[in-house]
């Protein structure tokens, strides 16, 4: 993010509906406007449907976004809209993180590792960071790949690692212990490791 603005920036992007969907004859109900703000529509509207406790009420929502992605943008600018602008600061020496959240099959995956044809957020990222590096032989990038799930913590480079902790030290920060660090020097490096942890049950 640009210098001196806030430390959290909020992206939303509204997922497209599966054929699944539109053959039960399912139908949008938010559109997103001028790159920050979604308007969620009450089905109920839509559908003739009454609720007789909000006769009168205007049920529909607006809410505000530092970026709000609509169903049709490409993975190239959801990067843009997100990891890009935390570049410089990684560069300066500075820690950074993006996270996904969401409800099962909103599009999580597919935003951040995206696949080999459209790469997601991940990629996208490690590309502009070895970029940025250059030829450096003084830097050394090292990679972890972990999930966490109902508060478990599972190493996906090391399954046989088990259950790790979320630790804090002096000098050192906020870690994982006992994950595994393994150096990484290409994009395709990474997306090598995405690929085997995504493997792992």
């Amino acid at each position: 993010m640009p210098p001196g603005t806030a430390n959290i920036t909020v992206a939303v992007r509204v997922r497209p509906l599966s054929q699944k969907e539109v053959m039960r004859g399912a139908f949008p109900t938010l559109e997103v406007h001028d790159g920050r703000t979604i308007d969620v529509m009450d089905p109920d509207d839509k559908m003739g449907g009454l609720d007789y406790l909000r006769l009168g009420q205007n049920k529909d929502r607006s809410y505000a976004f530092d970026h709000a992605m609509e169903p049709g943008i490409t993975q190239q600018s959801a990067f843009e809209k997100t990891t890009s602008e935390l570049l410089p600061d990684v560069m300066s020496g500075r820690n950074a993180c993006c996270f996904a959240y969401g409800a099962t099959g909103s599009g999580k995956t597919f935003t951040m590792t995206g696949s080999h044809q459209m790469p997601g957020i991940i990629p996208h990222t490690v590309d502009a960071l070895f970029q940025a590096i250059g030829g450096d032989d003084g830097c050394v990038v090292m990679m972890q790949y972990v999930e966490i799930y109902n508060e478990h913590i599972k190493d996906l480079l090391q399954p046989s690692n088990g259950n790790l902790d979320v630790r804090e030290a002096p000098g050192r920060g906020t870690f994982v212990a006992g994950a595994a660090n393994v150096e990484v020097t290409s994009r395709d490096d990474v997306e090598e490791l995405l690929n085997a942890g995504d493997a792992y049950p």
